[in-house]
C-alpha cells in the first residue's frame, strides 16, 4: 500500500469511527470532541484522591473523558458509582471480571438482570470484560475456545438489552501468541483494547529486567485489529517506585511517558482512549510498582503536561461525536450453545505441565458436521503411553502415536450435544489422566 492508500484509508476509518458514534448516541447528552485520543484513570485506590473525581482532576489540570471501576462477576451492577461518573461529564468504564471462572457465566437471571441494570444507565458504558485472558494469571485462561463462547454470551445478552454499552475485548500486552486464540471474532467486539505497563523489572524479580518494548507491545495488537476496530489502551501506567530493587525512578517513568503518549499522537491515530492506572501497586500489595499519579512530583507535572496537548480529549461538550461502538444490527449474534462441559478447542492450546486437551479438526466445535479428526494433546508431565477416546460413553478409538489421533462421523449421530472423553494409561495401563470436552451436533435445517 503506497503513502497516499495508507493515508486515505486511516482517514476514512476515522471518519467511520466517528460516524458510528454519534448514530450510537442518537437521544443521549452525552457527546465530546472529535479527531483524537481521549483520557481516562482509574483513580478508585490511588492513595491521595481515593476515587474523588474532582480532586483528581485539579491536581492533573484537565477533565478526563472516563474513570474506571473493578467488578467481580457475580457482583451487582454499581449503579451509584455509574450515577457519579456520569454527571460528571465522563463514561463510566466497568472491569468485569469472573474471578470464579468461566463455569459461573451463563444465561440466567444474574446476568440478564445486570443487563437491564446497565440499559438503565441509558448512557455509553465501556464494559471490559473478563480482560488478560491470554495470560496464565487470570482465572478464565487456558481454554480459549470455552472463552470464546462465553464472551459471545455475554456480548449477545448485553447488546440485546443495552445497546449502549461499548463491549471491550483486552488482552494482556504479552504473551502475544495466544491473543488471537482468544479473539470471539469481528460481529462479537465494539473495541479491541491492550494493557500495558512499563516497569524496570518483571514480576518485582531482579534477575528479569523488562525490555524496552512498549510501543512494540502496542504495535502488535495495533497491526492486528487497529484497521477494523477502535484501540483502547485500557491501562497503562510506568513505575517510578520498584519494590524489586528498592528504586525511585521517577526519571524512568517521566521517560515512558512521554514515549508513550508522544507516540499516540504520532503514530497510532485509531487509539482512541489512553486509560491511567493510578495506583501504588506496591504499598497496596497488589504488585512490585508505585504507578500513583500524584505521590511522584515529576510524575504529576509530566502527566499534566502531556494530557494538556489538544490530542488528548477530555471535555465532553454537545453537537460533537463520541467514540463509541456502532448500534448492534436488528439480530444480534447467535448464542454459542449451552453444553455440560466445556467445547472441545479449535485451535492448539497452550498446555500446562499436566494438562489434557481436546481439539477438534474439520469443523466448529458448536456445529460439528461430516468425519471430523479429534486430536488429544497432553502435557509434558503426562507420561501417556497409550490414550482412548470415548464419544457418548461409547468406545470410539485409542492411540499410542502423539498426537494421538482418532475421527468421529458426525453425520451418523444425532443432533444435540455430545460428550468426548479421553483416558491417557501409561505402560502398566493404569489410568494417569483424563479430561472430556462437548461437540454439538445441529439440528438438520
Amino acid at each position: 500500500m503506497d503513502w497516499f492508500s495508507e493515508h486515505a484509508h486511516n482517514s476514512v476509518l476515522r471518519a467511520l469511527v466517528l460516524l458510528l458514534l454519534v448514530l450510537a448516541l442518537a437521544g443521549s447528552s452525552v457527546t465530546a470532541q472529535p479527531g483524537g485520543c481521549y483520557i481516562g484513570a482509574y483513580i478508585e485506590q490511588d492513595p491521595i484522591v481515593a476515587g474523588d473525581i474532582e480532586l483528581f482532576e485539579r491536581l492533573v489540570g484537565k477533565k478526563h473523558a472516563s474513570y474506571m471501576c473493578y467488578l467481580g462477576y457475580g457482583e451487582p451492577f454499581p449503579t451509584e458509582w455509574v450515577k457519579k461518573v456520569l454527571s460528571h461529564g465522563a463514561v463510566p468504564h466497568i472491569a468485569w471480571e469472573p474471578n470464579d471462572g468461566l463455569e459461573e457465566v451463563r444465561d440466567d437471571a444474574y446476568l440478564r438482570g445486570w443487563a437491564q441494570a446497565a440499559a438503565q444507565a441509558d448512557a455509553p458504558i465501556l464494559l471490559r470484560f473478563a480482560s488478560e485472558m491470554n495470560g496464565t494469571w487470570m482465572p478464565y485462561s487456558g481454554n480459549p475456545d470455552e472463552y470464546v463462547r462465553k464472551w459471545r454470551l455475554v456480548y449477545s445478552v448485553i447488546k440485546q438489552a443495552a445497546p449502549k454499552v461499548i463491549m471491550v475485548w483486552c488482552p494482556f500486552a504479552t504473551p502475544r501468541r495466544t491473543i488471537p486464540l482468544y479473539y470471539p471474532g469481528d460481529a462479537y467486539v465494539d473495541w479491541v483494547g491492550v494493557n500495558i505497563y512499563a516497569v524496570l523489572y518483571n514480576d518485582g524479580n531482579i534477575s528479569q529486567p523488562a525490555p524496552d518494548d512498549q510501543l512494540d507491545n502496542l504495535r502488535y495488537v495495533y497491526d492486528l485489529y487497529g484497521a477494523r476496530k477502535p484501540i483502547a489502551i485500557c491501562e497503562y501506567a510506568a513505575t517510578h517506585y520498584c519494590t524489586a530493587s528498592r528504586q525511585h525512578a521517577s526519571g524512568f517513568a517521566a521517560r515512558k511517558m512521554q514515549q508513550m503518549y508522544q507516540a499516540i499522537g504520532e503514530a497510532f491515530p485509531n487509539v482512541v482512549l489512553l486509560n491511567w492506572f493510578s495506583v501504588d501497586a506496591a504499598s497496596d500489595g497488589l504488585a512490585h510498582n508505585d504507578y500513583a499519579v500524584a505521590t511522584n512530583s515529576l510524575v504529576l507535572e509530566t502527566y499534566r503536561k502531556l494530557i494538556s496537548a489538544e490530542h488528548f480529549l477530555a471535555q465532553l461538550v454537545p453537537s460533537a461525536p463520541v467514540i463509541v461502538a456502532a448500534q448492534p444490527p436488528e439480530q444480534a449474534p447467535p448464542v454459542l450453545p449451552e453444553t455440560p462441559v466445556p467445547l472441545a478447542l479449535t485451535a492448539q492450546p497452550v498446555l500446562g505441565t499436566n494438562q489434557v486437551a481436546i481439539v477438534v479438526k474439520g469443523s466448529h466445535a458448536e456445529a460439528v458436521s461430516g468425519r471430523i479428526t479429534l486430536d488429544v494433546l497432553v502435557g509434558s508431565g503426562v507420561d501417556a503411553y497409550m490414550v482412548e477416546v470415548y464419544v457418548d460413553g461409547r468406545f470410539n478409538a485409542m492411540s499410542n502415536v502423539a498426537p494421538y489421533r482418532s475421527t468421529w462421523n458426525a453425520d451418523r449421530a444425532a443432533p444435540g450435544v455430545h460428550i468426548i472423553r479421553v483416558v491417557a494409561r501409561n505402560r502398566a495401563d493404569q489410568e494417569i489422566a483424563h479430561q472430556e470436552a462437548a461437540v454439538v451436533v445441529p439440528e438438520a435445517e
